[in-house]
């Protein structure tokens, strides 16, 4: 069995180089459903699926919340480019008559009011404002089947406002969770954001889909020092396929410093390299080589945290650093509290 099990994670972590496909940017509506939304994930490169330990794991990975002993909920604030807010909470219960873990999330993104304009009667302004907004809301349960392997699910409510106009529906997400037994090795695969087609103003679109699997392992665990080497590779319905790799060092269980890359091509071309080879993909948003030869900072992520175990509870508070070509740097902050 722990044969198969580290053939298993071998061939997982191979599928993605086999798969390389062209960018399809752009395909798929509801993108705040993919904006990950732990500052600890994020600072691990979001290469997260197979750690799933906390509440984030409503988000990363539903089947991994039957690690939880006990309730732990986690919210989040993201400020982003343009003047773009982004709000994230999850509570998740454990149910040990049961071998199960229930929970709820709200994921929320919202804009300023910006000035409402026409091309005709009102190019510098009519007078009103407008704002746009997505809301995600759902529900999950995870159950644990054998004494290594968990799989959970959510069903979320979707809907996305523009102005006076709204498109709403609903997702599904799964997800496995499974402990190998071998030198802490852990294998998990989850499938995101399945679910039917949305119609904004009789212009329907898909989720935006996205098939992930990884792994993680505890490569030194010996007190007061802790290191989790985590790998996650993605294959979204709307975009290239893409690798995610994460370390998170921690000190006592009270002081945590992370890292992680994300890669999802060799080189990101240039636009006139492009339209001489159209085999060129110039879509690449976290590249190895960047357009001067040079390696690419672009999906590098940093993170840190501090816990404080108070007398009722255990305080988390979680920072993580990532650049994004042309958007700058995005700062995410998460507090986690559980009981």
């Amino acid at each position: 069995m722990r044969k198969i099990s580290i053939i298993a994670l071998v061939i997982f972590m191979l599928i993605p180089g086999l798969c390389w496909g062209q960018a399809k940017v752009g395909t798929a509506g509801v993108t705040f459903l993919k904006v990950g939304l732990s500052a600890r994930a994020m600072g691990m490169g979001e290469a997260f699926i197979g750690v799933a330990d906390d509440a984030s794991a409503l988000y990363y990975n539903p089947g991994g919340l039957l690690q939880l002993e006990k309730p732990d909920h986690i919210l989040t604030h993201i400020s982003m480019p343009a003047g773009v807010s982004f709000e994230y909470i999850g509570t998740a219960w454990p149910i040990p008559k049961m071998n199960a873990v229930v929970g709820a999330q709200v994921t929320f993104l919202h804009t300023d009011e910006m000035i409402e304009t026409t091309i005709i009667s009102g190019p510098s302004g009519t007078g009103r404002t407008f704002t746009a907004s997505d809301l995600a809301a759902g529900v999950t349960y995870s159950q644990r089947l054998t004494s290594k392997f968990s799989v959970g699910g959510s069903v979320k409510y979707i809907e996305e406002r523009l102005a006076d106009e709204k498109a709403i529906g609903v997702a599904f997400d799964v997800g496995t969770f499974y402990d190998t037994g071998w030198k802490s090795v852990i294998i998990a695969m989850a499938i995101t954001n399945f679910g039917p087609d949305l119609d904004f103003v009789d212009s329907p679109f898909p989720m935006p889909m996205n098939f992930k699997f990884g792994g993680s392992v505890r490569a030194y665990d010996t007190q007061p020092h802790r290191v989790i080497v985590a790998f996650e590779g993605s294959h979204p319905n709307d975009n290239l396929e893409q690798y995610n790799l994460g370390i998170e060092y921690g000190y006592m269980e009270t002081g945590f410093l992370r890292i992680g890359k994300k890669i999802n091509g060799g080189k990101r071309y240039k636009w006139d390299e492009y339209l001489e080879d159209n085999d060129q993909d110039p879509y690449i948003e976290y590249p190895v080589i960047d357009e001067n030869g040079m390696i690419s900072t672009d999906g590098l992520c940093l993170g840190a945290g501090l816990y404080f175990n108070l007398p009722t509870i255990q305080l988390r508070i979680d920072y993580a650093y990532t650049k994004i070509e042309h958007l700058g740097s995005m700062s995410f902050f998460s507090l986690g509290i559980s009981r």
